[in-house]
């Protein structure tokens, strides 16, 4: 198909700006990452569509497109969109990081004085003086000696001449020059307490109440304390999967009027032909689409936690939704054996979690197998020979894992479908009924 010259272009853009705001978000909700991009640089207003995409959402555009080629996404991205995405970005293993700190305070800087001014009003304090600190040291001047007696005393950078700055990084001191600066223009007095609170030193506390605060944020969207993410491991029965009851309804994602919000990354990121992508892939309702959106996200997001992955990492984003998105469709295989409406009244009737939790006992299941196998025989998995060996390593695990190249071309990765249950035990199988079988 021809491209657009730029009067049909001109006229495409128009159209767009002229639809009702849902209109505008069904197109853009279908669109590659490339063409958001494209399309928000073009229109007039693109900021209506950004306060209609969900935290999640903005974030995982951000990151794909990396931050660089993102600059002018992060530019209009809410208030919640920003705290959201340095919830993520700022911490690692809960603890604040100056180098992720570093590189935000000169996007945001690069950026312009609102963006800064926006991360600074909608952080929490803790979390702005907790960060700071990390890159300045404050001294005082005695108001009772003569400021040219102090001079060679005192660090050379001031905004106000009382309080004195020492840069601890030469790296980032750019950046956050450039930060404390916006912050004294735009209120002298919020940047005086600043000051004054790290001239004195900061308490351990006040880390501390910034990490709750995020801790509480983050729970929200389905990043909970470890402890409760490894209940997802949970050994689940097949009585606890519901069939014929009714939907799981939590509700769908709206904004502060009712509007819906855009949270579409977990159903695009989800690649692998199986019986769980055809279900998704018939499903039309958007409201049933947000529900399960939703679901995915959390639970992928507990995935994260409990198996310790990086969620600034768009790579582990993808690697738990595969993980997910693998264990709900041996659920649904086992129950099911292809049978596809009856699969899309599973989805339905159980929350994902179920589902998952119902597919990793299956493999659970696979590995009590293996393990009586062993005790059978009197012997070591080292002992049992080629395949036998490398397949129940895998499933003896920490986190059980298909040793797919034991029994041909692959490599190692996560069980995802009921045949590969059925392959491994097969093998199982096959060695108990061996006769005369010996360790090698």
């Amino acid at each position: 198909m021809d491209q657009p010259n730029a009067d049909q272009a001109e006229s495409l853009i128009r159209s767009f700006a002229n639809l009702p705001a849902e209109k505008q978000l069904a197109i853009f909700r279908d669109l590659s990452s490339r063409a958001r991009a494209e399309l928000l640089a073009a229109i007039p207003h693109p900021v209506s569509i950004i306060s209609r995409i969900a935290e999640e959402e903005a974030y995982v555009a951000i990151k794909e497109a990396g931050e660089e080629a993102a600059l002018p996404l992060i530019a209009l991205t809410t208030g919640k969109q920003l705290v959201y995405l340095l919830d993520i970005e700022l911490w690692k293993k809960e603890e604040l990081d100056m180098e992720s700190a570093g590189r935000w305070f000169e996007l945001l800087t690069r950026i312009g004085d609102a963006k800064v001014l926006q991360f600074v009003q909608v952080s929490d304090p803790e979390l702005l003086l907790t960060a700071v600190s990390r890159f300045i040291k404050v001294q005082t001047r005695d108001p009772d000696l003569d400021m040219v007696e102090q001079r060679d005393s005192l660090p050379v950078f001031t905004l106000d001449d009382t309080f004195f700055i020492e840069f601890v990084s030469s790296r980032w001191e750019g950046p956050v020059r450039s930060l404390l600066q916006t912050i004294y223009e735009w209120n002298p007095s919020y940047y005086f307490g600043m000051m004054e609170e790290l001239c004195w030193g900061i308490s351990e506390e006040n880390e501390q109440a910034a990490l709750h605060w995020r801790r509480a944020r983050l729970a929200d969207h389905g990043f909970p304390e470890f402890d409760e993410a490894f209940e997802i491991y949970k050994y689940l029965h097949r009585d606890g999967v519901c069939e014929g009851a009714e939907p799981v309804d939590e509700g769908g994602l709206f904004d502060e009027s009712g509007s819906h919000m855009l949270l579409r990354y977990p159903m695009r990121l989800l690649r692998d032909e199986s019986l769980f992508r055809e279900c998704l892939d018939q499903i039309r309702d958007d409201a049933e689409k947000d529900r399960l959106a939703v679901q995915l996200a959390h639970l992928a997001n507990k995935v994260m936690i409990a198996d310790n992955l990086d969620p600034g990492s768009v790579d582990d984003l993808q690697r738990s939704l595969r993980k997910v998105g693998g264990y709900v469709n041996i659920a649904l295989e086992e129950a099911c054996a292809g049978d596809l409406p009856r699969a899309r009244d599973l989805i339905r009737s159980n929350h994902m979690e179920m589902l998952f939790r119902r597919g990793y006992s299956l493999v659970l299941d696979l590995r009590r197998e293996g393990s009586d196998l062993l005790k059978s025989m009197d012997t070591t998995v080292e002992e049992v020979g080629h395949p036998l060996s490398g397949l129940l390593k895998g499933l003896f695990h920490r986190r059980p894992y298909f040793a797919a190249g034991y029994l041909g071309p692959g490599r190692s990765r996560e069980f995802a479908s009921w045949s590969d249950i059925q392959a491994v035990r097969a093998i199982i199988r096959s060695a108990e009924a061996e006769e005369g079988w010996e360790p090698i």
